[in-house]
C-alpha cells in the first residue's frame, strides 16, 4: 500500500500543470491581498466613530426588518449589530467581521481578518483544485492505459482505489497547509504581522453571545470542520470518473454540486438531507438559522452516512468495471 502511495504522489507532482495550477493560485492571493491593501489605504479614521454609525444604523435595519423589505438576512443584520455593539462597547479598534458589514462604515482590512476570510475568499478554488486532483488520478490511468500495468500486478483493485484516495486526501491538505501558510506570510508582509496577535471574534447565533478565542485555534477549528466537505468532493470526482471517461463533465458536475450548496433557493425540508448541504460542518459552529433548528450533530452524522455510502458505491463500481478492456 505505501508503494502504491508512493507511487501516486510521483506521478501527481510530475505533472507540470500542477505546478501551473498552484502558481495561478498564489498570484490570486498575491493579487487579493495587495488590493485589499490599497483600497482600505486610509490614513486617519476614526474606528470607533464608524462601529457607533454602523451600529445605528443596523439597529433600525434590525427593529424595522419586515417592513423595510431589507433584502439581506435577517441573521446576518443580528450578527452585525451584536459584533458592532461588542467593539463599540469594548473599544474596539479593528475589524471584527467575517462574513458581512455594514457599507456605509469604512473599516480597514489587517492580515488577522484576511486570514480568518482565508475559506470564504478561496475556497472556490480550493475545492477546484481538489476537484481536478480527484478527477484525473484515475481517469489518465484509462486514457493512457497504465491502469492495465497496475492489475498485472499482485494488486487488488481495492488497494489500487484505497491509494488513489488516500493519495489526493493527502495532496489536498498539503495544498490547503501550504495556501494557508502563503496567506499568512503575505498577508503579514503586505499589512504588517502585528495584528496576528490579536484574537478571532465571532457572535454564535445558538448561544447569542460573542465568542473570543485565539486566532491559531480558531483557524484549526475551521479548518478541521472543513475537511468532511473536503473528502465529499474528492469521493464524488473520484465516483464520476469511474463511470464518466469525460473529465470536463466530470468537473463540471463536481463543480457544481458544490455551487448548489451556495444555492438557499434549493434548500428545503428534503434537500436539507443532501450531503452537499451537511458537508461544510464551518457554517454550523457559530451556528445560522439552519444550526438553531437543527443541531449540528445533525449535518455531522449525515455527512459520514453520505460519505460512506459514496464510498461503498465506489468501491463496487470501480471492483466491477472492465478496466483491462479500457
Amino acid at each position: 500500500m505505501l508503494n502504491l502511495v508512493k507511487n501516486e504522489l510521483i506521478k501527481i507532482f510530475k505533472r507540470k500543470n500542477i505546478y501551473v495550477l498552484f502558481l495561478v493560485v498564489i498570484l490570486v492571493i498575491i493579487g487579493y491581498n495587495v488590493f485589499e491593501r490599497y483600497s482600505n489605504n486610509i490614513k486617519s479614521i476614526d474606528i470607533s466613530e464608524q462601529y457607533t454609525r454602523a451600529y445605528n444604523q443596523d439597529k433600525v435595519y434590525l427593529d424595522n426588518y419586515e417592513s423595510l423589505n431589507i433584502k439581506e438576512k435577517y441573521s446576518d443584520i443580528l450578527e452585525r449589530v451584536n459584533l458592532e455593539k461588542y467593539a463599540i462597547q469594548n473599544n474596539i479598534k479593528y475589524k471584527i467581521f467575517l462574513n458581512t458589514e455594514n457599507k456605509s462604515a469604512i473599516l480597514p482590512s489587517d492580515a488577522r481578518s484576511l486570514l480568518m476570510k482565508f475559506f470564504n475568499n478561496f475556497d472556490i478554488i480550493i475545492i477546484f483544485i481538489v476537484i481536478y486532483l480527484a478527477s484525473t488520478i484515475i481517469y489518465e490511468e484509462y486514457s493512457n492505459g497504465t491502469i492495465k500495468n497496475l492489475l498485472v500486478k499482485p494488486h487488488r483493485r481495492s488497494s489500487i482505489l484505497f491509494s488513489k484516495i488516500i493519495t489526493t486526501i493527502l495532496v489536498t491538505l498539503f495544498t490547503l497547509i501550504v495556501l494557508i501558510l502563503f496567506q499568512y506570510v503575505i498577508g503579514g508582509v503586505v499589512f504588517g504581522f502585528d495584528s496576528y496577535s490579536l484574537d478571532a471574534i465571532r457572535y454564535n447565533h445558538i448561544t447569542k453571545n460573542i465568542d473570543v478565542m485565539n486566532l491559531e485555534y480558531y483557524m484549526i477549528l475551521i479548518f478541521a470542520s472543513k475537511l468532511p466537505m473536503y473528502l465529499s468532493v474528492i469521493l464524488i470526482a473520484l465516483l464520476l470518473s469511474v463511470f464518466i471517461n469525460n473529465i470536463g463533465i466530470n468537473i463540471l458536475i463536481s463543480l457544481g454540486l458544490y455551487l448548489a450548496n451556495n444555492l438557499d433557493v434549493l434548500f428545503n425540508n428534503i434537500t436539507k438531507y443532501l450531503f452537499m448541504y451537511n458537508w461544510d460542518i464551518s457554517k454550523y459552529i457559530f451556528g445560522n438559522m439552519e444550526a438553531i433548528n437543527n443541531n449540528i450533530n445533525s449535518p455531522i452524522l449525515i455527512s459520514i452516512i453520505w460519505i460512506i455510502l459514496i464510498t461503498v458505491v465506489l468501491f463496487i463500481g470501480f471492483n466491477k468495471k472492465d478496466i483491462v478492456n479500457e
